[in-house]
């Protein structure tokens, strides 16, 4: 079974980012995976703090030190031996860096939307989401506790696979249910949605179809599954145009609290590998979302 070994947990000292340092902190402890506390502080902050108080940039950064370290010992979730660091810049670039550095297998972030779209990925999340190399965690600020019901979207890809994986690890760990989903596309719809430029799915919009690949998706879950014998799993077909759409309304309807999805994009581009449905799964799930990346620079190891 995958597990990670070292986690990085953005804070911004924030409800969702103390939501997610809780789950940092109690899935780390079962992996046995190392935390290091992230704040990264604005430039343009750190020069208006200077000048208001007389203050030089070493000082404010052990200052803030200081407070992220309260916040973490302050977090009711067993802080540890946590390793703390404050960084000065922009945020997602720093983010980065430091678990790239740190050679991190695992992000961890809160999910905080705006006034106007409060379900939606605030901005600096979903650039983490897209450029990050490694997996990465996003927790809703209403994500409470363990996860309970977890749902995987399968395209029979490897990174589909690694997705399944994870999801059947933390659904192991948390004592919860998960939900396999495959949404089955006729080959008009997905035609329409490569704009015609590629070849029609050889298979017809029918029952057997549906029948065929309600077989392809449990062969597919199978064999991944008797890792984790102890999970509940439900596999589905479900027969839609709209894949974003599709996994999403599966989320809603179950009330799911974590999605967990693979973000294998049509480019090999290190930079292009967040395909669109993934990218809007991640901007619009009404849960927390697990991101999972295909094995490049970061991988998690056995």
């Amino acid at each position: 079974m995958k597990t990670y070994t070292h986690v990085v947990i953005a804070i911004d000292f924030t409800p969702s980012c103390r939501n997610a340092l809780r789950h940092a902190l109690r899935l780390a402890s079962q992996w046995g995976a190392s935390v290091t506390a992230v704040h990264v502080m604005d430039e343009f902050l750190v020069h208006e703090l200077k000048r208001a108080l007389s203050a030089d940039q070493a000082t404010i950064r052990a200052e803030w030190l200081t407070r992220l370290s309260r916040f973490v010992e302050e977090t009711d979730a067993g802080s540890g031996h946590v390793k703390m660091e404050v960084r000065i810049g922009s945020a997602d670039a720093e983010l980065m860096e430091v678990c790239v550095v740190a050679r991190a297998d695992l992000l961890i972030m809160g999910a905080r939307g705006s006034r106007e779209e409060p379900h939606r990925v605030g901005v600096i999340a979903a650039k983490c989401v897209r450029k990050a190399p490694m997996d990465v965690l996003l927790v809703r600020e209403d994500a409470h506790g363990p996860f309970k019901h977890l749902v995987t979207c399968v395209d029979f890809s490897d990174n589909s696979k690694k997705a399944v994986q994870i999801a059947l690890n933390i659904a192991e760990l948390e004592k919860a249910s998960l939900d396999c989903i495959h949404v089955y596309q006729s080959a008009i719809a997905m035609s329409l949605d490569y704009g015609g430029l590629a070849a029609p799915m050889p298979i017809s919009a029918d029952a057997h179809a549906v029948e065929v690949r309600e077989s392809e998706l449990m062969d597919f879950v199978r064999p991944l599954q008797s890792s984790s014998p102890t999970v509940s799993v439900k596999t589905s077909v479900i027969e839609r145009v709209n894949i974003r759409e599709a996994v999403l309304d599966h989320v809603k309807e179950t009330q799911a609290d974590l999605v967990v999805i693979g973000t294998r994009g049509k480019s090999g581009l290190r930079e292009l590998l967040m395909g669109t449905t993934a990218e809007r799964i991640v901007a619009y799930a009404p849960c927390s979302v697990f991101a999972i990346k295909p094995d490049l620079t970061a991988s998690v190891s056995k």
